[in-house]
């Protein structure tokens, strides 16, 4: 891959509301779980510490975490989101750190334990973001939420309590096309 077609890849990685629940023709979830797999071994993390978590979410499981997120969701104006994430996406892949990872750090590195937690967000990030490119190189279309404690409490009770939610990356076919991108007037200089 040269800097052009990845540079093109991460320009074509866009927000995606408009889904339908299904997957590209030729695309299979285990395509998708594949891609998933290899972002989370494959993202850096600070002390090689491994701390990125994900699971995928697809048919009944998909459907009863988000409808657990929107029947606990107070009043009507903040449900439509979830509801269409619910009703609209094929699944979702939900990002995780591994809290105890994070404690084992802070603890056999104390000059730096206050730093772990946003280390394990800037990695998380990077997985996200990498996931997000390649699912859309997959022909996917999709939509990055943060209901976290409105998801953590719906998901299935093996996920362990420790593994901390970051992020849902809701995905499926694109339905629409995504609105008109506009850019910040945003150089980036060179000191010599």
């Amino acid at each position: 891959m040269t800097a052009a077609n990845y540079l093109k890849a991460v320009a074509s990685r866009r927000t995606v509301y408009a889904l339908k629940p299904e997957l590209p023709s030729g695309v299979n979830i285990n395509d998708v779980q594949a891609v998933v797999q290899a972002i989370i071994r494959d993202t850096p993390t600070s002390f090689n510490s491994q701390v990125n978590r994900a699971i995928i979410l697809t048919g009944k499981a998909h459907k009863e975490v988000w409808d657990r997120v929107v029947e606990s969701i107070p009043g009507e104006s903040g449900k439509k989101r979830p509801q269409s994430a619910r009703d609209e996406a094929y699944g979702s892949v939900i990002f995780f750190t591994d809290d105890v990872v994070t404690e084992q750090l802070q603890a056999k590195f104390a000059a730096f334990a206050a730093a772990f937690p946003q280390f394990a967000d800037h990695s998380s990030g990077a997985a996200q973001i990498h996931t997000w490119t390649a699912l859309r190189e997959l022909g996917l279309g999709a939509h990055l939420q943060h209901y976290n404690g409105y998801v953590k409490a719906a998901l299935p009770k093996e996920i362990p309590a420790t593994w901390n939610v970051h992020a849902q990356l809701v995905f499926g076919v694109p339905a629409a096309e995504p609105g008109e991108k506009t850019f910040e007037e945003n150089p980036v200089k060179i000191y010599s």
